[in-house]
């Protein structure tokens, strides 16, 4: 006779994290949240407050927060697990990369640039400590400083960097329409614009908004946003 699982099984468990995740990285965030709760409540019962797995569910739980923009609840969150995940993880683990990153990737769109600067460049020089200079995680905080750069009145120095990280992820994904590629490009072309390079940076978002809707399809959030992006700039 099989044995039915319970909804608190470790593969059940498991199962049920990826429907939550895939909810959230569909733009479902209330599903998700929800879905993350109700796991982190059952994860905490099977495993304890510090099992690596609860972690993860307050990663992902401080993560679709922000995605849905409830940023201050998800800073929140990350400031209270930052402590636990350097604890449980250790200082130089990729989850507490990524909550320090997220920290300072949420403190950027809540619209404070000046303190998301050193935020990324701390956790920049942590990354590169141990994952080196290209690997992904590494080439995302980059961008972001780049980016950060350019919103903060430096858009010459944050080109030069974008330049060598184009260069980099082309090499690294082999592909051109790679999304961390087009996010390179798109990036690129709002550089250029706060230049005053209004044909290149337009040409570049054409570029980009083709790409991307070959690539993630017409409605796809990152595909929108580069459209709006290129009838904000001509003046549409």
């Amino acid at each position: 006779m099989e044995r039915a699982l319970s909804p608190t099984d470790v593969a059940v468990l498991e199962e049920r994290h990826y429907i939550a995740y895939w909810h959230g990285m569909l733009g479902r965030y209330d599903q998700a949240l929800e879905l993350h709760a109700e796991l982190l409540r059952d994860r905490i019962e099977a495993f304890g407050e510090e099992h690596e797995q609860v972690v993860f569910s307050r990663m992902n739980i401080c993560r679709f927060l922000g995605e849905s923009g409830r940023l201050q609840e998800a800073l929140d969150g990350y400031g209270e697990l930052l402590p636990l995940v350097t604890r449980v993880r250790g200082a130089y683990h990729p989850n507490t990369f990524l909550v320090r990153l997220n920290t300072a990737r949420f403190t950027w769109e809540l619209g404070d640039a000046s303190a998301a600067l050193p935020l990324h460049e701390e956790v920049l020089r942590d990354q590169r400590e141990v994952l080196g200079d290209t690997h992904p995680a590494v080439m995302i905080t980059r961008y972001n400083i780049a980016m950060l750069k350019a919103e903060l009145g430096d858009p010459v120095t944050a080109l030069a960097e974008l330049d060598v990280l184009l260069e980099q992820r082309l090499a690294r994904y082999a592909n051109p329409e790679h999304p961390e590629v087009t996010t390179t490009r798109f990036g690129r072309a709002r550089t250029l614009a706060r230049l005053g390079e209004v044909e290149s940076a337009a040409a570049l978002l054409r570029d980009v908004v083709a790409g991307r809707a070959r690539v993630l399809g017409e409605e796809h959030r990152d595909t929108r946003e580069a459209r709006e992006e290129l009838d904000g700039l001509l003046g549409g």
